[in-house]
């Protein structure tokens, strides 16, 4: 939900701030557990943040 929701015209700042996270460890610059302190947000939507863009991504390279 959060992924679809950056995606959106107005994301909330709780979407702002997962995607900051998940940025942050998919690009392997802090921990999960780090990221989710430092930006205020759950690692379960962390962690389906990154698997909801893993999958966008995949979809839009295979159509690409």
């Amino acid at each position: 939900m959060m992924f679809q929701e950056t995606l959106s015209g107005n994301p909330s700042p709780e979407a702002i701030a997962t995607a900051k996270a998940a940025v942050d460890v998919a690009d392997g610059k802090v921990p999960l557990s780090t990221a989710c302190s430092m930006y205020n947000v759950k690692e379960q939507y962390v962690i389906q943040y990154i698997i909801d863009r893993t999958e966008y991504e995949t979809i839009v390279d295979i159509r690409g």
